[in-house]
């Protein structure tokens, strides 16, 4: 479900509001922090994740009520906050789930809640995401986890809870990309376990790529760290 966290922050809402000429400032409220009802446990994400160059902060925690009424319950808490709730038609849709995503147009923050039933059938799974989208950060090369093959457009990067991850496109052929991720990745210490997975340490490195049209490759890069029971099942 995290993954489905990282797709929905990354819909980032970019507003303004400008205020008539003349009019009082708006009275300040105090900073919002997320009020889960019937909360049984909670787990809070360490550091400032980042998906698609904008920074968020991830919070994970177990209801005892339904994802209907904490739907509403949220619904109503942006409502008293004065944020901005985008209809229906742009929200996250989420399979086998609920989502609800506001703005604080005054801050510059999103706010998103992601809601699931558990296998129990009795408590909810709720993902709470905090976006700054005044600190969005376009992504580059430069400041990408792994080697980026030249020449390469549409370029997207995530890192979230230690999975990291990016895309782009190139006009090259398999063979050429994977020359300059062996190269390249050796230069960088790595070592090749099997064509396209790289190994340093505990971390571990997959390329993957699949032909578009017109000689181009669409490439995805997957970086995180081995799990113990991973670790021989690597070699």
């Amino acid at each position: 479900m995290v993954g489905v966290v990282r797709a929905g922050l990354v819909v980032a809402l970019v507003l303004g509001a400008l205020l008539p000429a003349g009019a009082a400032e708006p009275e300040k409220k105090k900073r919002f922090e997320w009020d889960v009802p019937g909360m049984v446990s909670q787990v809070e994400v360490d550091g400032v994740q980042v998906a698609l160059g904008i920074p968020m902060k991830l919070h994970a925690v177990t209801s005892s009520w339904k994802p209907k009424d904490l739907l509403r319950h949220f619904a109503e808490q942006f409502k008293q906050q004065g944020f901005y709730i985008p209809p229906p038609s742009h929200q996250v849709h989420v399979h086998g789930g609920l989502s609800l995503t506001a703005l604080d147009v005054n801050r510059d923050l999103t706010y998103t809640v992601f809601l699931r039933l558990n296998p129990d059938g009795k408590t909810t799974r709720v993902l709470l995401g905090t976006a700054n989208v005044g600190q969005i950060r376009n992504p580059t090369a430069d400041n990408a986890f792994a080697p980026v093959y030249p020449g390469a457009t549409q370029l997207v990067t995530s890192d979230v809870e230690a999975a990291r991850s990016l895309s782009y496109v190139i006009t090259a052929t398999a063979e050429q990309l994977a020359a300059f991720y062996r190269d390249a990745m050796k230069a960088a210490g790595w070592e090749e376990k099997r064509p396209g997975t790289y190994r340093k340490g505990n971390e571990r490195v997959v390329v993957m790529a699949r032909p578009l049209e017109k000689g181009q490759l669409s490439v995805v890069v997957l970086g995180g760290y081995l799990a113990r029971d991973e670790e021989d099942l690597s070699e």
